[in-house]
């Protein structure tokens, strides 16, 4: 665009991410160093074509609209220093990954194959911008970091993004998957490709290691699901089920952070988790009760997190 088109044109971005079968988008303007969101809507996954249709009247008016996403793929991660030499160390192929280095002190990546799978979902949609869950998240728990580490969790639809960050670094990284059916679908769709190497494993990532403690942690908890699958309320005895699955992978995780020797180690006093869904009070509760930590529950919304980003990185 040339310095008149510039001058005409505001500088516009649409937003989106997709949660469950539903494409949550929004339009607005960069002004100021802020994203002002003009309006957002919700489609169909089922009709992707409709989001191709509201870009093509948006650019319409203006010509140079950024498109801006969440990748939401589980072959994903982040290490604790910003060189792609670094990643053989932590299993995984730089030749497959791609990553970005944040403020100088962590990369996150993905898989090359994954994100190209996301992107050929959205025919007609070329993006500008590919957010890491774990850049998302890092953002929204900027405010609450100072030097000693805590846990931080985004979780989405059964797989959480599970991060140990402190001021200015990132200590432990892994995605968890809590339901066996948050991988079904993209591996459904990668089959109906060519044959592809996925550039890690996360079965390979995530290696048995000592449990936290040899006690059970969680008879209390299990007696509760007991005494919901005798009662009526089927949705809320599943809760409790898929509760304990997250609260399994989550203590498993801290193990691996706790005893693995290519990650610094501290002890973590503090569980922030940001909900894209709706989990309830239990495992927090569970969390404080079985094993001694601060742990406070917060509802997350992508795009709030995205506009902030876009707003930063396109009038940086």
């Amino acid at each position: 665009m040339g310095k008149l088109g510039h001058y005409f044109w505001p500088k516009t971005a649409l937003l989106f991410y997709v949660f469950e079968e539903k494409i949550h988008c929004a339009f607005g303007y960069i002004e100021e160093g802020e994203f002002d969101i003009e309006q957002r809507r919700e489609i169909d996954l089922s009709d992707s074509s409709e989001l191709t249709r509201w870009l093509e009247e948006i650019r319409q008016t203006y010509p140079k609209t950024y498109v801006c996403s969440m990748l939401d793929t589980t072959n994903q991660g982040a290490i604790p220093e910003c060189s792609k030499a670094s990643l053989e160390k932590y299993g995984i192929d730089a030749a497959l990954v791609h990553t970005l280095c944040v403020d100088d002190s962590w990369l996150a990546y993905t898989s090359l194959v994954e994100m190209k799978w996301f992107e050929q979902r959205f025919k007609g949609v070329e993006f500008d911008l590919l957010y890491s869950p774990f850049v998302l998240l890092y953002r929204k728990c900027m405010p609450m970091l100072d030097r000693k580490p805590a846990l931080f969790m985004l979780h989405q639809n059964g797989v959480v993004f599970f991060a140990v960050f402190s001021k200015e670094r990132l200590w432990f990284a892994q995605v968890l998957i809590i339901s066996p059916g948050a991988e079904s679908e993209v591996a459904a769709d990668m089959q109906e490709d060519e044959a592809v190497e996925l550039a890690f494993d996360l079965e390979m990532i995530d290696e048995e290691v000592e449990s936290i403690s040899d006690a059970d942690l969680l008879g209390e908890f299990k007696e509760d699901l007991e005494e919901e699958r005798s009662g009526e309320d089927e949705s809320a005895f599943e809760l409790l089920e898929y509760n304990l699955n997250f609260f399994e992978e989550m203590k498993g995780a801290l193990s691996r952070f706790y005893h693995d020797d290519r990650y610094s180690h501290d002890f973590i006093e503090r569980v922030t988790i940001f909900d894209m869904d709706d989990l309830g009070g239990d495992l927090v509760r569970y969390i404080e009760d079985e094993l001694f930590m601060k742990a406070s529950l917060h509802s997350f919304d992508p795009i709030e997190v995205m506009a902030e980003l876009v707003a930063h990185d396109l009038e940086g």
